[in-house]
């Protein structure tokens, strides 16, 4: 079903999309921050981390809540991360971005939003104590078991992805390893290449190699904008994915169209 045959219908979608967006950052950043601290994330309930008290429902308004409490706890005053107000619009931003280039509701969106959310969660945690959880890589891994069989070309698409997890995956375990003994130092990080591997079942061998590099260049960029000689990688494997999944195929056929002659 096309969202963008009618306008209504398309606007109405698109808002709609960036909401679910902005709820379900807000739902991954507290299960990350959960995750981390080894404490319930099912059960648990939302609270201040500064003075603990449990967060009403007025509070938990994505966006919303945040410019209406100017940034600050409603019960302690004190200061809530900008970043919180940042993830929520990157991922409404994103849902209606991936609708976009997607524009048909079908298992290809949704698992696009799906893992979209996922890599969210990841991101969070890596950026806040460089660490990749295995929980939500089994999420992910989850995300393509269930959405495999409804992929266009099914058997095609599922080989290609195995393929390119286990081929690109080997070969930069190869590299890496390679590369680390003559430096003495880690070059990619175990988790790291454990993401880059679930990463290349959905996207294919040569969206895979696409992405590959989008990342080292963007972290490459990021290290020298942040003068560190040690970045969470998992934020620039996630955003050339979301990338490669929405626009690669434009990229890569028209690079291979240009070699082909």
């Amino acid at each position: 079903m096309p969202i963008f045959e009618n306008t209504f219908i398309a606007v109405y979608v698109l808002v709609l999309l960036f909401i679910f967006g902005t709820i379900f950052a807000s739902f991954i950043a507290c299960t990350a921050g959960r995750v981390l601290a080894g404490v319930d994330w099912v059960h648990g309930h939302s609270h201040c981390d500064t003075c603990g008290h449990e967060l009403a429902i007025g509070d938990l308004f994505p966006i919303v809540s945040y410019i209406a409490l100017k940034g600050k706890c409603r019960y302690c005053g004190a200061r809530v991360p900008i970043s919180c107000l940042f993830t929520e619009v990157l991922l409404g931003v994103a849902f209606v971005l991936t609708a976009v280039a997607n524009p048909y509701i079908d298992a290809v969106l949704l698992r696009n939003l799906a893992l979209e959310v996922i890599l969210l969660g990841i991101s969070l945690t890596d950026i806040w104590q460089h660490k990749i959880t295995n929980g939500f890589l089994f999420a992910a891994i989850a995300v393509y078991i269930l959405t495999e069989p409804f992929m266009p070309n099914l058997t095609s698409y599922a080989l290609d992805g195995v393929v390119a997890s286990v081929g690109i995956s080997a070969v930069l375990l190869i590299a890496s390893t390679i590369m680390e003994k003559a430096v003495k130092k880690t070059i990619i990080g175990g988790a790291d290449l454990k993401l880059f591997a679930v990463m290349f079942l959905f996207t294919g061998l040569w969206n895979g190699l696409f992405m590959l590099i989008l990342t080292c260049l963007s972290g490459l960029i990021g290290m020298l904008v942040s003068r560190k000689k040690k970045i969470a990688l998992a934020p620039f494997i996630s955003g050339a994915t979301v990338f490669v999944l929405l626009v690669g195929d434009y990229f890569v056929n028209s690079y291979l169209t240009l070699i082909g002659g």
